[in-house]
């Protein structure tokens, strides 16, 4: 949905649904610095891209089965998938991605850890951002910790 500056509904846009715009457990939101809004469209395995009235720009499909998703001002894409396995999204293991909103090129993988990850349908990483020195922190749902990775 979006709306005005005062709170006043302005529209509402997309529907339950595996085409273009259509969204089936949208996980997170960010915008780059075109403005443009980018979907964590989850169990689509994809990440959608809209312009800010909603009309469906493009999918992105190498980032995973994405749980969240932060853009840095430098359109520094960074991407956690708490779900990828064999069973549910072959050819992808959980983990964070980092990329490029510019042109969704996925430059680094940092796998996330864990046994067995085919018996689990849902394990770590959810939330994610950065802090202005590079600095990744994330949220994870299976070991309620929030873990930092510090850029080197």
């Amino acid at each position: 949905m979006k709306f005005s500056k005062d709170g006043t509904f302005i529209k509402a846009w997309g529907k339950k649904g595996s085409g273009p715009g259509e969204m089936d457990v949208p996980h997170s939101l960010a915008m780059d610095s075109k403005g443009r809004l980018f979907v964590a469209d989850r169990v689509n395995n994809r990440i959608q891209i809209f312009d800010q009235d909603g009309k469906f720009l493009d999918q992105w499909k190498q980032f995973g089965r994405p749980s969240g998703v932060f853009i840095d001002k430098n359109d520094i894409m960074l991407v956690v998938d708490s779900q990828s396995n064999a069973a549910q999204n072959p050819g992808f293991k959980r983990g964070l991605r980092i990329g490029r909103a510019r042109d969704g090129k996925v430059t680094a993988f940092v796998p996330f850890v864990e046994p067995d990850s085919d018996k689990n349908t849902n394990a770590g990483m959810e939330g994610i951002t950065s802090d202005s020195r590079g600095n990744v922190f994330v949220g994870e749902t299976s070991t309620a910790t929030l873990k930092k990775y510090v850029k080197q």
